[in-house]
């Protein structure tokens, strides 16, 4: 009986090897397929790029040809964008000015009143016509949702110019010449990977041990408070309130500075040297060096820095808690669109408002050639 049943189990684990390979074999018939009809018909395949490349790229003076590159590498995106993300947007404006029921039905610039047994919306009573109820709704009954958003948009602001700041400070630091500059510029990285989701349920724990154990007091505050050395020294106190705040959230401007770091470092790096050297024979200083040279090349990257800050500051906000607790538990999909609409005014606002003013003060070197 053993031997049976392990012929049976052989013959099984047989079987599925050759539908395995039956199954290579399948796709590996069709590659070969694909293949022989390219090389078979490659002038098919590959005639209309060259056709395009001949009648248009090549007929075009060089910055052109550099724009039409840019277009062909962000095509997939806009293709992406108009696929996937241009419905649900348009949809989603449409529910922010609708009441909107669990099944998806959306009824446009009605509202319904409550349901006095269910507590709930009566989708058969009459409703009334109120084209910015969600929108009121948020900004002036909902308690939480305009202190979240207000203290995004602070926070995001005060990110913008200490993120950008220290990011530019430490990549100039990063790039100088000194032993050990590989093994530093990793540890500038690392809060980036700490940075992700595992790694931050890790340090979470981690600390709320630490506050159980220290009594919820950090011990360098403990030892030094600088709110109270300001105000013994007669700062204002708007000057106060801002340092304070900077310094507390020390650890958080070096998290999540990682990635701007990257990008002035490469930026600095790409600078011609020649500038440098004239520079230096000129008698400039390391002072001068940055104000003239090194700040006006990187200039384009600070706009860069600046949109990814904004965006990076908006994703973990703590409105998000909010809106999803407004999604999930209460199951209000139109009040939750007008919270996602004024949410993204509020990060078009500050984004456009940071691009107007620095693009003003940037420098190309390219243009200037």
């Amino acid at each position: 009986m053993e031997n049976n049943n392990n012929l049976k189990l052989d013959s099984k684990d047989s079987s599925k090897t050759n539908i395995f390979l039956d199954l290579l074999s399948e796709i590996w018939g069709s590659i070969k397929k694909v293949l022989g009809f390219i090389l078979k018909n490659w002038l098919f395949v590959f005639f209309p790029c060259r056709l395009i490349k001949e009648l248009i790229y090549d007929k075009l003076r060089h910055d052109q040809q550099k724009v039409f590159v840019s277009w062909v590498f962000l095509a997939p995106t806009i293709i992406g964008f108009l696929t996937f993300f241009l419905y649900p947007l348009c949809l989603s404006f449409l529910y922010a000015f609708s009441s909107v029921e669990t099944n998806g039905t959306f009824h446009f610039g009605l509202v319904y009143p409550l349901s006095s047994q269910t507590n709930y919306y009566d989708w058969n009573a009459t409703p009334t016509w109120d084209l910015w109820n969600n929108f009121r709704y948020a900004l002036r009954v909902d308690a939480d949702f305009p202190v979240s958003l207000w203290n995004t948009i602070t926070g995001t602001v005060v990110d913008i110019f200490v993120i950008t700041i220290f990011s530019l400070l430490m990549a100039v630091m990063l790039n100088s010449k000194f032993k050990g500059r590989a093994f530093v510029r990793a540890i500038f990285f690392l809060p980036v990977i700490f940075n992700s989701e595992a790694m931050s349920s890790a340090l979470e724990m981690v600390e709320s041990l630490g506050n159980k154990s220290a009594g919820g007091q950090d011990a360098l505050s403990s030892l030094f408070n600088l709110e109270t050395f300001l105000t013994g020294l007669k700062v204002p106190k708007t000057i106060v309130s801002f340092l304070s705040g900077i310094t507390s959230t020390i650890y958080d401007t070096i998290t999540y500075s990682g990635i701007q770091i990257l990008i002035f470092l490469t930026a600095i790096q790409s600078v011609p040297k020649h500038l440098y050297e004239a520079a230096t024979i000129e008698g400039a200083t390391g002072y001068e060096q940055f104000w003239k040279i090194t700040l006006p090349m990187v200039s384009p990257m600070i706009l860069t820095v600046v949109v990814y800050t904004i965006v990076d500051a908006f994703l973990r906000s703590e409105i998000n808690e909010r809106m999803d607790y407004v999604y999930t538990m209460e199951s209000e999909y139109g009040y939750y669109a007008a919270m996602s609409w004024l949410y993204i005014l509020a990060s078009l606002l500050i984004m456009g408002l940071s691009i107007g003013i620095l693009s003003k003060v940037v420098f190309y070197y390219d243009e200037k050639k």
